[in-house]
């Protein structure tokens, strides 16, 4: 259990991570691991039930069936929800379910990026490298800041939330929880966007925002409502296999 981490996923965003974990102490800033002992962090589990194996060179251990999850939590102590996306609910529902069964998010800063030291980053955020997160912005928990992506001062950045490559974020913006924002897309200053709202790539944001809705184009413009939600049935599955 010493140290070992629990990975939901399987595909590119699992690989990504694998790969930060392969030199971790050169890859990440460890000031934000929030642990005591940041000694032989390594990937013991990928849990992913809907793939029949993982395409991409590790020595831990594959599983895609629910009967051997329980055990495999337990061998852990920390843990990775590997889901990018537009899944920032389900990302953030699994990442709650694994911490009330006793595991701890870690947070994966690359070393190539940079944070002022007056922001705030959440617990189990994953900021790639060569973003940038200016003075006093709030990175809600589960979020994640893909490569060469800027979020300017006094953003505030909801729980699940996925700011793609490139994106840029400008001052004072509020974005709710659960929201996508797309690759090379741009937030004008002192805008607020709505909690599940999908905003595309390349679009240019100049007015707020609406609770779940897909805009794009340049200026941006409405398109239809975005449908995120965790089905029912997965949430009644997940918390029978880990609530027992």
């Amino acid at each position: 259990m010493k140290n070992s981490i629990f990975i939901w996923g399987s595909k590119s965003y699992a690989l990504i991570i694998n790969d930060f974990f392969k030199n971790y102490k050169k890859e990440l800033n460890l000031d934000y691991l929030n642990i005591t002992k940041k000694n032989n962090l390594k990937i013991k589990y990928f849990f992913d039930p809907y793939s029949k194996k993982i395409n991409f060179s590790n020595s831990a251990i594959f599983s895609n069936k629910y009967s051997q999850l329980v055990k495999n939590i337990k061998d852990c102590k920390y843990f990775v929800v590997c889901i990018g996306g537009h899944h920032g609910m389900l990302r953030a529902f699994i990442s709650q379910e694994l911490t009330n069964k006793g595991l701890k998010p870690l947070t994966l800063i690359s070393k190539k990026s940079k944070i002022n030291k007056s922001s705030i980053i959440g617990k189990g955020v994953v900021v790639m490298p060569n973003s940038y997160i200016s003075s006093l912005s709030n990175i809600g928990d589960y979020c994640i800041v893909n490569s060469c992506s800027n979020i300017e001062h006094e953003a505030d950045i909801g729980v699940g939330t996925h700011i793609m490559s490139g994106a840029c974020i400008s001052g004072r913006n509020k974005i709710g929880k659960f929201v996508t924002i797309g690759t090379n897309a741009t937030i004008l200053p002192d805008i607020t966007i709505g909690d599940g709202a999908f905003i595309g790539a390349g679009t240019v944001i100049t007015k707020n925002v609406k609770k779940n809705e897909i805009i794009i184009g340049n200026p941006g413009k409405y398109l239809k409502k975005n449908n995120q939600r965790v089905e029912s049935f997965f949430i009644k599955k997940l918390k029978s296999i880990l609530r027992t």
